[in-house]
């Protein structure tokens, strides 16, 4: 089974939204002003809402309410709107997904998990790129929901060999397909034609460092650590999926050592719960934690 066989037909099952895809032509036209771009997402309810909702929770902490899309461009700035026009409308279309085999909860605890720890992380060494780290947690993942929904059976027979070997999903993945879910989610994210920005960091998190262009060392360290947290927070014993382990280049460019991933664990409880009731309202949060080795 190739890759392209996994995503044949996914494309149309979990397009992007309308609005967004023209948001973001808007902001790739250099003719195009801030009016057109606010206008275009102020005239999607939906998207309005979701987006003020989450300007003005306690993720940012702004000192005054944000009520127009307009005042948010303002406050945030372009790029950071965009990146929440994405990250709601990514799980606005990967929530409709049909999937078997998948505990749809645990999922989106642990992306929403990985989100917020990739923007902690990031934070702390001083990286500008946060809330695009943000989305690239939020979707590192979708190549489980991807071959969940694909291949239910196969997903379940390798989530299954990988707990009764103790080896990381994305090994056993790779040994028996030749790629894991993070190639299936950087190829998703690449039709969606996402910037490579997200791509890479996406598609390279569960590779060995060797490979990576160090103009993308960074992201991809952030992202690397950031799913091991969320998979270590969540997991409750030995019938989960076993924790990956940090690649020390990881730990050397993100400077984390034992002590500071407790503290990020920490530090990203409270968010998650508040990220989750923002982007998934529906779903609750439930915590397990595990220090990874």
């Amino acid at each position: 089974m190739t890759l392209d066989e996994i995503l044949t037909g996914v494309m149309d099952v979990i397009p992007l939204p309308k609005a967004y895809l023209r948001l973001r032509e808007l902001i790739a036209d250099p003719d195009s002003s801030l009016v057109d771009i606010t206008q275009v997402i102020s005239n999607d309810p939906g998207l309005t809402s979701r987006i003020l909702r989450i300007v003005n929770s306690a993720y940012f902490a702004l000192a005054t309410k944000v009520d127009t899309i307009g005042r948010a461009v303002q406050v945030l700035g372009l790029n950071q709107v965009h990146d929440l026009a994405l990250a709601t409308a990514a799980v606005g279309s990967l929530a409709r997904i049909p999937c078997q085999g998948l505990d749809i909860h645990d999922y989106w605890r642990r992306s929403i998990y990985a989100a917020v720890v990739s923007k902690i992380v990031a934070r702390r060494m001083g990286l500008r790129t946060g809330e695009r780290l943000f989305v690239a947690g939020l979707l590192h993942g979708i190549g489980e929901l991807v071959l969940a929904f694909k291949e239910p059976v196969l997903f379940q027979e390798l989530k299954a060999a990988a707990i009764r070997r103790q080896v990381p999903l994305c090994v056993v993945q790779h040994e028996h397909l030749g790629f894991d879910y993070a190639a299936i989610s950087g190829e998703l994210l690449r039709q969606w034609q996402l910037p490579d920005e997200l791509v890479m960091p996406v598609r390279h998190h569960t590779l060995g460092f060797s490979t990576i262009p160090p103009v993308w060392l960074d992201d991809v360290a952030v992202l690397q650590v950031a799913s091991v947290i969320s998979r270590a927070a969540l997991w409750s014993s030995e019938q989960d999926e076993p924790v990956p382990g940090f690649e020390p280049v990881a730990m050397q460019v993100t400077k984390l050592d034992e002590q500071a991933v407790e503290q990020v664990m920490t530090d990203s409880d409270e968010l998650v719960i508040e990220a989750m009731s923002l982007l998934l309202p529906d779903l609750k949060s439930g915590k397990k934690r595990a220090v990874p080795a």
